[in-house]
């Protein structure tokens, strides 16, 4: 029942910048579509010349906590 209400939550904010914390670590991206109960986020990993984009998908059971971040 509350995977479904934050699947509902994350659908709200699906352009936003987040921070999702699991019980193996915490990654941080923009949500880019929920389906189901798979949120996925378009994470950038390296800095500088080395920068790329990865989507990467997490299963919303998984999740321990959301944070948004605002909108630049």
């Amino acid at each position: 029942m509350f995977e479904s209400f934050l699947a509902a939550e994350l659908t709200k904010h699906i352009g936003t910048p987040v921070e999702v914390a699991m019980s193996d670590g915490l990654v941080e991206g923009i949500i880019t579509s929920v389906t189901g109960n798979l949120l996925t986020i378009l994470q950038t990993v390296g800095y500088g010349y080395g920068t790329t984009t990865t989507p990467l998908t997490i299963s919303i059971p998984a999740i321990n906590f959301v944070t948004f971040s605002p909108v630049a």
